[in-house]
């Protein structure tokens, strides 16, 4: 008799922000995001247990998972990649993107992107609630920036 098995099957959700177009130049919003510590100032109020030095954050999202991320690359006022840090027991692998495009020398549009290796269960579980983060990230790095002009 044959019996059924399960295997586990993961693809990779990818999911954006809004694109804002913020009031400030993108060396000044490259350099704000290249360093973790200034996270702080934008992560909602769901996240817990947040810790960050300038190149690695941890943090608890509320009812959801411990996560863990890096700095693995930038790309000097055009791009930061993120990735999970492997320190840290996260319940999937990501990356996740800022990208800065110039509108002109004191305006920028900025994006974020996330890509994340998971199964479709989990997909379900978590895009709404990711989703959500990365909007209220961009909207309070737009109110963050163009406060300080």
């Amino acid at each position: 008799m044959l019996t059924p098995f399960f295997i586990p099957i993961k693809f990779m959700a990818k999911l954006e922000s809004k694109e804002v177009e913020i009031n400030s130049p993108k060396e000044k919003i490259f350099d704000f995001l290249s360093d973790f510590t200034n996270f702080s100032l934008l992560v909602p109020d769901k996240i817990e247990n947040w810790k960050a030095t300038k190149e690695k954050c941890s943090f608890r999202i509320s009812g959801l998972a411990d996560i863990g991320m890096e700095i693995s690359q930038t790309t000097p006022w055009s791009s930061i990649i993120i990735v999970n840090d492997k320190e840290i027991n996260n319940p999937f692998s990501f990356s996740f993107n800022w990208d800065f495009k110039d509108i002109n020398e004191s305006k920028t549009k900025v994006q974020s992107f996330f890509d994340l290796d998971i199964n479709p269960m989990m997909s379900m579980m978590i895009k709404k609630p990711l989703q959500n983060f990365m909007d209220v990230l961009v909207d309070k790095l737009k109110e963050k920036m163009e406060n300080e002009s």
